[in-house]
């Protein structure tokens, strides 16, 4: 055991400057393939989050014949959308949600029908009241006119309006229907926030061939047999 200690002791001397080039040429490619990944997720998500940015609302027809709105929206960290979209970070903040995986704002307008009647009023009247109910699938709207010589009321008993969201995220846009054919989407606004990849420990174990110089041999070498190989994944492509 000393003997070989010695030895590798004596090689390291001996080639110590090739040994630390090396390993200093090994570094630099790490952190070469660090800083490569880095910016190319910062480039993705800079082009993700321009468009989202610059987009409008795409509105397409489902197969149930629904009017659904698609829109693309951020990528990054909360600290991202406190600098893109403030008012919607201070929204998120008044929920009290401690790392949100995705958030969607969406703002819309229920725009009913208009309903015009005529009602047949006797000549000579000092009291009249009529009733009304303009009520369909998604909204709810009765109450009635009164007239009590000489005032003149209307009155709402009851005025609900019905709206229902199904609402799905995938590859960052935001897709939103509703089955009241009465609601316009004016705005959808969100962001993603990618989980942080952690780097992976894995073994692998397979053939391997090469060739080289030996330090002890002093000559050209070539060798073959098994290789197994730990560690972890600092970078991927």
């Amino acid at each position: 055991m000393s003997e070989l200690l010695t030895a590798l002791k004596n090689t390291f001397i001996k080639y110590k400057t090739y040994i630390i080039m090396s390993l200093a040429l090994l570094v630099t490619l790490i952190f070469l393939g660090i800083s490569c990944s880095n910016n190319a997720n910062l480039r993705k998500t800079y082009d993700i989050n321009t468009k989202a940015l610059t987009d409008t609302i795409e509105y397409y027809q489902t197969k149930n014949g629904q009017l659904a709105a698609e829109k693309e929206i951020l990528q990054g960290d909360m600290k991202d959308l406190k600098e893109l979209n403030e008012d919607l970070y201070k929204k998120v903040k008044d929920l009290e949600v401690k790392k949100p995986q995705q958030v969607v704002y969406v703002e819309t307008q229920v725009v009913n029908e208009v309903h015009d009647t005529t009602y047949l009023v006797p000549e000579v009247t000092d009291y009249l009241k009529q009733d009304f109910d303009f009520s369909n699938q998604w909204r709810t709207l009765t109450g009635y006119i009164e007239y009590n010589k000489p005032n003149l009321s209307l009155t709402f008993d009851k005025d609900i309006v019905l709206v229902d969201y199904t609402l799905a995220i995938k590859d960052n846009n935001v897709y939103l229907t509703s089955s009241n054919p009465y609601v316009r989407y004016n705005e959808i606004q969100g962001i993603t926030i990618p989980p942080r990849k952690k780097p992976k420990f894995s073994i692998s174990v397979g053939p391997s061939i090469g060739a080289g110089y030996g330090l002890f041999t002093k000559k050209p070498d070539v060798f073959a047999g098994i290789t197994i190989t730990a560690g972890y994944n600092l970078v991927s492509f």
